[in-house]
């Protein structure tokens, strides 16, 4: 029998196994939650689709008939409180299972769901719930988060709360649920219906709503199937909470479509060691993470587990260095496969089993978009010329993953969409072959002696020193060359800073580089700090403080 994801994506292959043709096929009233997991559920009941752990010891396995019923009781239970197609339902539910079970819920009603994260404060949720104007709120009780989230929904007029385990102003989420019918006639929605709302963690001004579709569920198949290796049996264990994007691509649409199952770890500090044990006991087939959560797991010793039942590594969210990428295959004795997403586009780019990988790229640009390097003359670059990356929408036609446009900000959209092309707002290059070579943002680039500087570029390189844990580079205003490069440096342990190792780290890096890329100043600092998501804060040495 074909896999149920053919009836959506058809693709067609070349003698070597690539992509040569595709295509997307769907009825304007696509919902994934019908369509996908109720249609699963009906024919394999049984199976698995996840298996649930928290760092206090608690498990729950869930099949595809479980998510389905479960749904249609969550669902009922929201209907029962008037939430209709088109309101927005807010949540802050770290990787509690029970926030898939909303989710789907959700979209079986045509709600927006807008995930959070639950370590936000109270005048971020509450800024959040007034620019979606939120109708209800979903909450865990942890580090505080319902009492934060109660206050913003107070001053926001958000009456209809629930929180996992009820509390004061709150509905108990689950008990509640548990008291309603599993069963839910389908009520009408259409594939163009935004179903999320994300919140980016931008550098600069407050947080933009990034809106996706109900066709944008299908696009995640593409990360799934092409730099996660997920197909039937899979065990897939993926970082990150519910409240970023990144759990879309990672643990959601596209496992479940291609019939893999999840291993979902709900901590509160990630828990290395534990993590480790988890993955030999359970006999994880792959997992994603961080740059960061991966050089927690090497400090720890990777090859000091049983991990033999892995065969796919993926990694992603910020840029991973070399010297990292090189200890995980010294440790796993497999590669690291690098991709490059953003909230707005879902994955573009990825390194994977089936399209290879190059040293230094993030990845093969996937047959989803059309991708191009627009240079400053607005002509496309050629191969090995650096430029913005740029998405085309070919016939004018916006790709399907692609966001529909920023919540009711319409100037923020449209300096994004020029015509048709997307700015991602980020450079980078790409080789003949398709495969893409991140040069860091738009905005972060160094312009120094009328040149520009990637900081990616001189923290690769520095990295490369063994005293270096993590470093970060930026420019820094200069009366000669109009901004110097400088590096804030942590040091591995066993590393004391003093002005020799200042010397010798400079002149590992500038004996070896080009003189405009020279490092012309450094300082020592602790670890460096980084959003919820895992994303190192470029601007956190900045002389006026960035909005996260």
């Amino acid at each position: 029998m074909e896999p149920l994801y053919t009836r959506y994506i058809q693709e067609t292959f070349g003698p070597d196994g690539q992509v040569t043709d595709w295509h997307y096929q769907y009825e304007d009233n696509f919902n994934y939650a019908y369509d996908i997991i109720d249609t699963m559920a009906a024919a394999e009941p049984w199976r698995l689709a996840m298996l649930w752990r928290n760092d206090r010891g608690a498990e729950l396995k869930l099949t595809l008939e479980d998510l389905s019923v479960m749904s249609n009781r969550m669902a009922n239970l929201f209907r029962s409180h008037g939430l209709k197609r088109g309101d927005v339902i807010l949540t802050a539910l770290r990787s509690h299972w029970s926030w898939w079970i909303v989710a789907l819920a959700a979209h079986k009603l045509g709600l927006i769901l807008a995930p959070c994260s639950y370590l936000l404060s109270e005048q971020d949720f509450l800024y959040r719930m007034t620019k979606a104007k939120a109708k209800c709120v979903v909450t865990c009780r942890e580090n505080g988060a319902d009492r934060r989230v109660l206050a913003a929904a107070e001053q926001a007029g958000v009456s209809v709360r629930f929180a996992l385990g009820g509390g004061s102003g709150y509905l108990d989420l689950l008990g509640n649920m548990d008291k309603q019918p599993g069963v839910l006639g389908r009520i009408p929605t259409s594939a163009k219906d935004p179903i999320l709302l994300y919140f980016t963690s931008g550098t600069t001004g407050q947080p933009k709503g990034v809106l996706h579709d109900g066709a944008y569920t299908l696009s995640n198949y593409w990360g799934a199937k092409y730099m996660q290796d997920i197909h039937p049996g899979s065990l897939h264990f993926a970082t990150g909470d519910t409240g970023w994007e990144v759990v879309c691509g990672t643990k959601f649409y596209g496992q479940w479509m291609l019939g893999g199952a999840l291993l979902v770890y709900d901590y509160d500090r990630f828990p290395p060691e534990k993590v480790l044990e988890t993955l030999q006991e359970t006999k994880v087939t792959g997992m994603m993470a961080q740059p960061t959560v991966y050089r927690m797991l090497t400090k720890v010793g990777m090859d000091k587990y049983d991990l033999s039942s892995i065969t796919n590594y993926a990694v992603g969210g910020e840029k991973l260095l070399p010297d990292l990428a090189k200890v995980v295959q010294e440790q796993t004795g497999q590669p690291l496969y690098e991709g490059y997403a953003q909230s707005e586009t879902n994955l573009i780019a990825a390194a994977s089993k089936a399209f290879g990988r190059r040293e230094g790229s993030m990845g093969k640009i996937l047959p989803k978009y059309h991708v191009e390097i627009l240079k400053e003359d607005g002509s496309f670059a050629a191969p090995g010329e650096v430029g913005e990356i740029v998405i085309i929408a070919d016939g004018g036609q916006r790709p399907n993953g692609m966001m529909t446009g920023y919540l009711n900000d319409e100037e923020a959209t449209r300096r994004l969409w020029d015509g048709d092309i997307f700015h991602t707002c980020d450079l980078g290059s790409r080789d003949a072959d398709g495969f893409l070579f991140y040069q860091g943002r738009n905005d972060s680039i160094i312009k120094t002696k009328g040149y520009r500087v990637s900081p990616v570029e001189i923290e690769d390189a520095l990295s490369l020193h063994p005293a270096v844990a993590e470093c970060l580079a930026v420019g820094e205003p200069d009366p000669d060359l109009g901004q110097k490069v400088k590096a804030y440096v942590h040091l591995n342990q066993g590393y004391a800073p003093g002005d020799a190792l200042r010397d010798e780290l400079m002149a590992f890096h500038n004996d070896a580089c080009t003189g405009f890329q020279k490092i012309r100043e450094m300082e020592f600092v602790g670890p460096l700090r980084r959003n919820p998501n895992g994303k190192v804060i470029r601007g956190q040495f900045a002389k006026t403080p960035t909005k996260i």
